[in-house]
């Protein structure tokens, strides 16, 4: 279980590097006045969806610790 949530936050570390990597390329391109780019890319529909699968994981990584703390709980009464 616990190879399990680790590999949970490894990915949010993913994905939240990959938010910060696609704001930058957004941002850059609203700097260049590049607006039909960042469309074209759908960067703001990509990086919305990486925001929502973050939180997705973050709350199975909740749910996973509150589970091994009942089960670690019952283990010890």
């Amino acid at each position: 279980m616990y190879s399990l949530i680790n590999e949970y936050q490894q990915s949010c570390l993913l994905v939240k590097k990959r938010i910060k990597f696609l704001t930058e390329q957004r941002n850059r391109l609203i700097k260049s006045d590049n607006r039909i780019e960042i469309d074209k890319a759908g960067l703001d529909q990509r990086i919305r969806l990486l925001y929502v699968e973050h939180a997705q994981m973050q709350e199975i990584i909740s749910h996973l610790i509150n589970y091994m703390r009942r089960i670690e709980h019952r283990a010890e009464t």
